[in-house]
């Protein structure tokens, strides 16, 4: 495989972390996601409009540490030029295996809910900036809705084109299969939370360390292509 072949697959596994990470938050810890931001401010409202104060403070904890994610992250990497693999894309995500070790750690122990959620939102804001750093079809890992929207948008324009050029970009496949890993996570966490909760966070530590290992060992001093 190429580079740049490994590094989609990357970004692909941290799709499939962010499913898993968003069905732990809504199945275990107050029904709210931590990583769909989109989804999480729809469950905000339906709570506002309910009176249902508690599943607010919820997804109002879920929001507030998705953007001290996001606020890390970005001065992290702020300042970095753009390359192949920056370094502080690797920094960042070492950063989020951390929390989610925290988080993993301080879930044998049924720790408060609110805590728990926004570790588990820190994490998904690091993840999400630090995606989009890489700057790889748009994809942020968390966001789906316009990964979703732009993927048909060039099938649509593909299929309509009068140049006979139907095959699909590598990028269009990239955000197709975005969608089918973040869903794919979906359904692990959902299959695993019900039988032992919380266990199957230790699935996205375990590829999150394997993607900053081999980040280190390939991507080091690579630059942009």
């Amino acid at each position: 495989m190429k580079a740049a072949q490994y590094r989609n697959t990357m970004i692909l596994l941290l799709c499939l972390t962010a499913g898993i990470v968003d069905v732990i938050g809504y199945l275990s810890i107050g029904h709210v996601f931590t990583a769909n931001m989109t989804g999480n401010i729809v469950l905000l409202g339906l709570a506002i409009g309910n009176s249902l104060q508690k599943t607010v403070m919820y997804s109002l904890t879920a929001l507030l540490g998705f953007i001290i994610g996001v606020i890390i992250a970005s001065a992290i990497v702020a300042k970095q030029e753009k390359s192949f693999w920056p370094s502080g894309v690797t920094v960042t995500l070492v950063v989020e295996a951390f929390v989610l070790l925290l988080f993993a750690c301080l879930s044998l122990f049924r720790g408060s809910a609110h805590f728990l959620i926004i570790l588990l939102s820190i994490a998904m804001g690091l993840q999400t900036t630090a995606a989009r750093k890489l700057d790889i079809a748009g994809i942020s890992t968390t966001v789906l809705t316009g990964t979703l929207a732009t993927f048909f948008e060039d099938v649509t324009k593909r299929t309509l084109s009068i140049n006979n050029k139907k095959i699909l970009h590598t990028d269009a496949l990239l955000r197709a299969l975005t969608i089918v890993l973040y869903c794919l996570g979906a359904v692990i966490a959902a299959i695993a939370e019900p039988v032992c909760p919380f266990a199957v966070i230790w699935l996205p530590i375990v590829m999150i360390i394997g993607i900053i290992v081999f980040a280190i060992t390939r991507f080091h001093g690579k630059n942009a292509s």
